[in-house]
């Protein structure tokens, strides 16, 4: 059944061609006063002189992560050229989804008004009419306004990346809370994005964000997964540290590459590193070992600021947790700080406080204090034996040699050993520099040494491998200072990171259950400390009665906001038959998406380029940019901004005045300039009455440089982010206790196999493999991907390209003619194996080792030397299944995606998603095809 929801030019056979799509974007840009469009204004008389009005409008790409600022041309209302705006200090160009996405602007098969399911079993594409947005709002207002009454819990809300979040999730999610009560299940994107590592760090230290280098100040760069040269990593998009790290390069900046492809960082490393996909866990034990083994310890850094010194019980009852004095803090309550936490003093010969151990002035970086990090005697707290923790580590990762790394990760013993003492030298512990910040020098370590990823925290273990990546960056003390890996986008230590963690390890009755209140499971025994499960969803919907929900998915809503959950996330099959359990869906987007096509009741078409939305506050190593993302031409057909469709969503929800209070409060509204009614509301003029952004945001963006304080928490206490009931700056310059070791995922993790024991018995482990990896130290385990059967002997894993942001592009026919074809990618030696070269046809077979199901897709072979032999590579792209009439002509490559799997045993314990999977290949049509 086809979405023929629009006219298009056709030939015979009723099928479009590359050249009419192409062209047909064209005419739509550059003339559709031709007549051929009512959308367009009426065309002149042929006798009348041309007239040209041009203008030139500030706006923001809405596409990438990073909101990129650019500037529209415009000819008679419409936008002819996209390009970057030179005012922001931020960005370097735009790349290609920036100025490829007029064919989005003009693509003649948006959604051009609301549309309602009338056809097709959920599951199928279905057929859908247009009706009014009057008539959408009122049905939908039918429809899930019974299901707030009864329990919010039955109202889902999904976002897909984040942007204008005042508008919907934030303020039309707590406006119906507000009217209905809490309980509305709120998801995002993150983990299919980079959460795993996220899930890590935020803990060990405590800001939600990915390790971020310091390309201004360091020598030494690891790259762990990350392309780049081509891709934006940590909260940027694609050129901002891409310029920053061939700047570095240029400068004497070495580089070492850990990822199983060369990719467009081949030509910037000094040092390749082809792992094999799903141990890196394995490679940083490793390199924990050598830097520990050659002594590469900055005893500044974690006798003063970490619990590295701190004592740990190794056996009766507190047995994992640390050792703390009888008046000590609360660690629940104090989770940033917990004073009282017993450490040995070498000097006093006894065991005390931390705190009195510390140097009198803990800003400076020379002065040592005096917890021991090695005991030489058996030390005992209330009759149980203790140890420091760091002594704990050490003899934990003492078996994980690089010789014994090698044979799991594939790279060469002294390899690993080699880049490990490259870090540790280049690390120059107890190196100090001058900065000056608000008009005083301050001496401050130098760590020139820094460390990054993003997606490639993707994987079962990626948590974990976290857990050990950020070790390397503890025990030489780089972190949040100058040279180092930094937390990025998180001004200071925020608290709210470890408090339900915390929650978790010390009071899991009350914190732990196994009812969830909706499908993400957040919060329960299954995935204790998740963000979203965007690709676990499906499978618990499939399964609602195993994972206790507490409707059935036919009772329960779901508006999908900017996502594309049914293609973007692992399995298509399983998305597209767990979307289709939920008894209504909304899908908010400007294109008709797979999740729209299969699953959508009603279809409710946003904007584009053509957008108002709200600023964008962007932020590189150096500046920040404030912007306002601004239509620079009047909104096409019957699309409407996201604040327009959630306002009137609001009031046929009788919380209308709810929202409007929301909105004033986002956007600091007094007086005069407050909304006195949701009617009254507009995403446009909301922008123009806010003091948040005034005309000269409208006009340009705003860019200024980042203070060093915000840069590094080393200098926390010259913040003004400084909470002086927060931030424990007294004890430690970065305000807070670095958790050398993690002490909650310690006792959560116990706490979480005693309730899979009691709940499902000796198979526990086997149906739920990640509930081992909640520990304390980062432990080796074998991916559970490796016990399928020994045929499929290939390593599948995916990658991002410039081109491409997952499926939010996949109907833009220009990134389509950039890169037409996602391929299957191979080392030659491995194609020469099974009989391929390059452009043959190959059958993939994936292998699911828990449930034991297999998937297939078919596509066409590149071959690549700078691929590591054993693996798989697949870009996400132009893929997707839908019968847009655009993707039913462009659509030339394969999505990984229905190879992947999102079980678990292909998901974390923090239900982060893992796109790597076992797979077989053969020639199309059987060996010797």
């Amino acid at each position: 059944m086809s979405l023929n929801v629009t006219e298009k030019e056709g030939n015979a056979s009723g099928s479009i061609s590359r050249r009419t799509v192409l062209k047909s974007i064209g005419l739509a840009a550059a003339g559709a006063s031709l007549g051929g469009a009512k959308y367009f204004s009426a065309a002149g008389s042929a006798d009348d002189a041309p007239s040209f009005e041009m203008d030139e409008v500030s706006t923001a790409c809405w596409i990438g992560k990073q909101d990129c600022t650019m500037r529209a041309n415009v000819v008679n209302d419409r936008v002819v050229h996209l390009k970057p705006d030179p005012n922001d200090e931020v960005i370097d160009g735009l790349c290609p989804k920036g100025v490829g996405q007029i064919a989005d602007l003009y693509d003649p098969y948006r959604v051009k008004q609301p549309l309602k399911r009338v056809g097709g079993e959920k599951g199928e594409v279905g057929e859908f009419e247009p009706i009014s947005w009057e008539q959408a709002a009122e049905e939908i207002g039918e429809e899930l306004g019974p299901m707030l009454e009864d329990d919010p819990r039955r109202v889902h809300f999904q976002i897909g990346r984040v942007k204008g979040a005042e508008w919907h999730m934030d303020g039309w999610v707590a406006a119906l809370e507000e009217e209905y009560g809490e309980g509305i299940n709120v998801r995002g994107h993150g983990n299919v994005c980079a959460t795993g590592n996220k899930m890590a760090i935020s803990r060990m230290g405590a800001g939600f964000s990915t390790p971020e280098p310091d390309f201004d100040n360091t020598e030494f760069f690891l790259n762990w997964g990350w392309n780049a040269t081509q891709a934006g990593g940590p909260h940027l998009c694609n050129t901002t540290y891409s310029k920053e790290m061939a700047e570095g390069y240029e400068d004497g900046m070495d580089v070492a590459v850990l990822d199983p492809q060369r990719r467009g960082s081949g030509q910037w490393c000094d040092e390749w590193l082809p792992i094999e996909p799903g141990t890196d866990l394995a490679f940083f034990l490793a390199f924990n070992h050598v830097l520990i083994e050659e002594g590469y310890v900055d005893d500044w850094f974690l006798r003063n600021t970490t619990n590295a010194p701190c004592l740990v019980y190794t056996e009766g009852d507190n047995e994992g947790e640390l050792a703390r004095a009888d008046d000590a803090e609360d660690p629940v309550e104090s989770v940033l700080w917990t004073e009282g936490e017993l450490v040995y003093d070498e000097e006093a010969g006894e065991i005390v406080p931390h705190e009195e151990t510390l140097p009198e002035d803990p800003q400076d970086p020379s002065a040592v204090g005096t917890a021991a990090l090695r005991v030489d005697e058996d030390l005992e707290v209330n009759g149980d034996t203790v140890r420091p923790a760091f002594e704990l580590f050490e003899e934990h990762v003492a078996d994980y040699d690089p010789e014994w790394a090698a044979e799991i990760t594939d790279l060469p013993a002294e390899q690993i050993r080699r880049v490990a003492e490259t870090w540790g030298e280049e690390a120059r512990i107890g190196a100090t520099t001058t900065v000056e910040v608000n008009g005083e020098r301050r001496q401050v370590p130098y760590r020139p040494v820094s460390m990054s990823l993003y997606h490639v925290s993707q994987q079962e273990l990626g948590p974990t491998a976290m857990q050990a990546g950020v070790m390397p960056m503890f025990l030489v003390g780089a972190v949040e200072t100058v040279g180092s890996s930094r937390t990025g986008y998180q001004n200071a230590p925020n608290p709210a990171h470890r408090e339900h963690v915390r929650e978790q390890a010390f009071d899991p009755e009350e914190a732990l259950s196994w009812e969830p209140d909706g499908p993400d499971l957040e919060g329960t025994y299954f995935h204790p400390d998740a963000n979203g499960a965007y690709s676990r969803v499906p499978d618990v919907l499939n399964n609602a009665d195993e994972y206790n929900l507490p409707h059935d998915p036919e009772d329960m809503a779901v508006v999908v906001c900017y996502a594309n959950p049914v293609s973007g996330a692992p399995n298509q099959e399983r998305s597209r038959e767990g979307y289709s359990q939920y008894g209504t869906v909304i899908a908010v987007d400007p294109e008709m998406s797979d999740t729209a096509a299969y699953t959508a009741d009603y279809v409710l078409p946003t904007t584009t380029v053509d957008k108002h939305e709200n600023a964008k506050d962007g932020m590189s190593n150096t500046h920040y940019t404030s912007a306002t993302r601004t239509a620079p031409i009047p909104q096409l057909w019957e699309c409407r901004d996201e604040g327009e469709i959630f306002k009137d969503l609001a009031a046929e929800l009788d919380a209308g005045d709810n929202y409007v209070e929301q909105i004033n409060d986002a956007f600091e509204l007094e007086g005069a300039d407050a909304f006195d009614s949701v009617d009254e509301i507009s995403v446009e003029e909301c922008m123009d009455r806010t003091p948040r952004y005034g005309e000269e945001f409208r006009d340009a963006p705003q860019s200024e440089e980042r203070p060093l304080y915000e840069r590094y928490w080393v200098l926390l206490s010259e913040s003004e982010h400084l909470d002086e009931d927060v931030h424990r700056t007294e004890y430690s310059p970065f305000g807070l206790k670095w958790q050398f070791y993690l002490e909650s995922f310690q006792l959560m993790g116990e706490n979480v196999r005693g309730g899979f024991a009691e709940e499902y018995g000796d198979d526990a482990t086997e149906q739920f493999p990640y509930i081992q990896d909640i520990t304390g130290f980062a432990d080796w385990r074998e991916p559970t991907m490796w016990t399928s059967p020994a045929e499929y002997e290939y390593t599948l894993f995916d990658y991002k390209q410039i081109e491409h942001k997952q499926t939010r592009t996949a109907q833009n026919p220009l990134l389509n003619e950039l890169a037409p074809k996602n391929h299957i990618r191979m080392n030659p030696r491995d194609a020469d194996e099974i009989g391929v070269s390059d452009g043959d046809r190959v059958v993939l077979e994936s292998h699911n080792a828990v449930t034991d199901e297999t998937y297939e897709l078919e596509g066409d072979v590149m071959t690549l030397q700078g691929i590591k032999p054993g693996t798989i590579a697949i870009p996400y792209g132009n893929d997707t299944h839908s019968e847009h009439p655009n993707v039913e002509e462009l659509d030339e490559g394969i999505n990984p995606n229905e190879l992947f799997d999102s079980t678990p045993g292909y998901c974390s314990w923090a239900a982060d998603q893992s796109f790597h999977i076992r797979v077989r290949a053969e020639p199309a049509g059987g060996d010797g095809a």
